[in-house]
C-alpha cells in the first residue's frame, strides 16, 4: 500500500524531529502512521468497534 499524507490523529505521539505532518498507510483494519519528514514510525491505530 502507498503512504498518503494525512492530518495527525490525536492519539499519535509527535515525532522526535519536530515535524507535524504524518503519512498514513491503510492495511485492512490497521492504519500505520509515520513521520512525513524523517519517516520514523509513529505506531498504528486499529479501526474497530467502540465498546
Amino acid at each position: 500500500m502507498e503512504w498518503n499524507r494525512v492530518p495527525t490523529p490525536s492519539q499519535l505521539n509527535s515525532c522526535q524531529c519536530g515535524a507535524t505532518r504524518v503519512e498514513e498507510r491503510p492495511d485492512g483494519l490497521v492504519r500505520a502512521y509515520r513521520c512525513a519528514e524523517c519517516h520514523t514510525s509513529l505506531g498504528d491505530i486499529t479501526i474497530g468497534h467502540e465498546p
